[in-house]
């Protein structure tokens, strides 16, 4: 009996934790369906809005089109007077063109004179500026050979006073020593 009690008891605090998760789950998806109706009436607030905006474009543009469909049909009138001014354009134009063809070929011609006097000054100066290019290569390659022999020759002079300084402080060491003796 007491088993059973105990199972009771169990099953009853099992039931009675789900019944809390449950609560605590419906609560939160009341408070869930709260702000999703929210969000929804904002939305539809928002679409509403866009929808009267768009009415108030459509009506606007309907008004639009018929204006532009009268100003269409005034445009065509006159375009056809403008094709036939044009075509009367034209011819002038081909002259006019023809004309400046000419004077244009005529400049051509001396442009390319002066590139090409101004293209031989150019060689000329260039030429020019390469032997003297050559020239200095030639200085500075000599330049840097008497270098080369001056670090080569310092080299050697460096070792020399090595040696040198060795062989001195060698022979103050053989001097301490014999006075060393000596006494």
């Amino acid at each position: 009996m007491m088993i059973k009690g105990k199972i009771c008891h169990q099953e009853v605090n099992t039931m009675t934790a789900k019944e809390t998760e449950l609560q605590r789950e419906m609560h939160e998806m009341a408070q869930k369906t709260a702000e999703l109706q929210e969000e929804l009436s904002g939305e539809k607030n928002r679409l509403t809005g866009e929808l009267q905006l768009l009415l108030e474009e459509i009506k606007s543009s309907k008004d639009q089109l018929k204006e532009l469909t009268l100003e269409n049909s005034e445009l065509k009138k006159s375009l056809d007077c403008m094709q036939k001014d044009q075509v009367e354009k034209e011819g002038k134009v081909r002259e006019e063109i023809a004309e400046y063809q000419l004077r244009l070929h005529e400049a051509e011609k001396k442009h390319q004179a002066l590139l090409l006097d101004t293209n031989k000054q150019y060689e000329i100066e260039i030429h020019t500026y390469r032997e003297k290019l050559t020239s200095k290569e030639e200085c500075l390659s000599s330049q840097k050979l008497e270098m080369d022999l001056l670090k080569s020759s310092k080299e050697e002079l460096n070792n020399s006073l090595k040696a040198t300084t060795q062989a001195l402080e060698e022979l103050k060491k053989t001097k301490v020593c014999s006075l060393f003796f000596a006494l």
